[in-house]
């Protein structure tokens, strides 16, 4: 019988200072669900939080997918192991169907060395494909159509779906239907099904293990929540604590080393918010990215201190945002068990979750 903790929740609940605690506990190996955890040399931004006293790397996970070698890290927090963190660079493909397929590889790993794998993380997404893999997640990328789908405005975007798949335009939510990447993940999947004899032949094997999920016969879902209020502060110190720890510099870092702007990785919260202000002094154009060379201009080093706090809540309310989808998600899905982390006492009530559980269902 393998067991499974899943521990979600949205961001800013402290889900992985718990779960290392109760990794220790429960003699357990944490999976990360984050989506943009898996980038390296985005740490300040994505709220890692992983002390450089704590953390270190101990060993690779070696294997293959979709035709390219990963090697996934494997840290130590304070005793515990940690995966999935630090998975792909910044340029780099990263998509559910790889999360997938690479934490159950881990998952099941932990799982025959006798230990308890817990998953921890706010990406509904990437949990939701551990329990019950959506239907469309096996379809590849089609790099050519993208490439032909970038260049167009959301409008013709929105169009283009309504006339290939009406059915997917009716059941998106008007958020959805503003962002492009969506609109053309939605057209990109009506293509597939429309040629799938054609341009995807043969790479269906690719994707065998990601459709055919594996049951978990003892799963126990906790989830970790508090009122909106309480959640806003605590996001709202947490940016603040970033800034200190020095996203500006992490942001410099990164456009130092030629990543752009235009990458999925860094078009999130907590480094879209500071694009224009990186870019208002350079010379290229904002579509061609950021020069570093003009980070060394005198004028770029002068940044006003209102500039600075404008971005900053700006990036409190994307947070805050973030927080209310993410709950959103987390509400649709069936088997959670809530704890209130305002409430006194919350790491007590959730070991009361898990004790007769991991009691009940010895796998090992």
């Amino acid at each position: 019988m393998n067991k499974l903790l899943i521990v979600c929740g949205p961001t800013a609940t402290g889900k992985t200072a718990l779960t290392v605690q109760l990794a220790k506990r429960y003699n357990g190996e944490l999976v990360s669900a984050d989506s943009r955890q898996v980038y390296r040399g985005m740490d300040i931004g994505t709220g890692k939080d992983l002390s450089k006293k704590f953390k270190f790397q101990i060993s690779n996970f070696k294997f293959s997918f979709k035709n390219k070698k990963y090697s996934i890290p494997k840290y130590s927090i304070d005793g515990v192991f940690l995966w999935m963190v630090d998975v792909v660079n910044p340029d780099e493909e990263f998509s559910v169907a790889h999360y997938h397929y690479l934490a159950t590889h881990i998952i099941e790993d932990i799982q025959k060395r006798g230990k308890l794998p817990i998953v921890v993380g706010g990406t509904g997404l990437y949990i939701q494909s551990l329990l019950s893999p959506l239907e469309t997640s096996h379809i590849p990328p089609n790099k050519e159509l993208r490439k032909r789908l970038q260049v167009l405005p959301v409008t013709e975007l929105q169009e283009r779906l309504k006339k290939d798949d009406i059915a997917a335009w009716d059941q998106m939510n008007q958020s959805d239907r503003q962002n492009s990447r969506r609109l053309m993940r939605k057209i990109e999947i009506a293509e597939f099904y429309c040629h799938r004899e054609s341009s995807f032949a043969g790479q269906g094997d690719l994707y065998s293990d990601y459709k055919n999920y594996k049951d978990y016969s003892s799963l126990l879902l906790v989830g970790l929540t508090a009122p909106y209020p309480v959640l806003y502060k605590q996001i709202d110190e947490r940016v603040e604590k970033r800034v200190k720890e020095g996203i500006i510099k992490e942001i410099t870092s990164l456009l130092g080393k030629g990543y752009s702007w235009n990458l999925p990785s860094m078009n999130t919260f907590g480094y879209k918010e500071w694009k224009d202000y990186f870019v208002k002094e350079c010379a290229q154009s904002r579509e061609a990215g950021f020069s570093f060379l003009e980070l060394k201009k005198p004028q770029f080093r002068e940044w006003s201190a209102h500039s600075v706090q404008s971005i900053i809540q700006r990036w409190k309310w994307d947070e805050h945002g973030y927080a209310r989808r993410q709950m959103v998600w987390f509400k649709k899905m069936k088997g959670i068990h809530w704890v209130d982390i305002a409430l006194e006492g919350c790491q007590k009530q959730v070991e009361t979750l898990i004790q007769p559980w991991y009691t009940r269902h010895a796998p090992y």
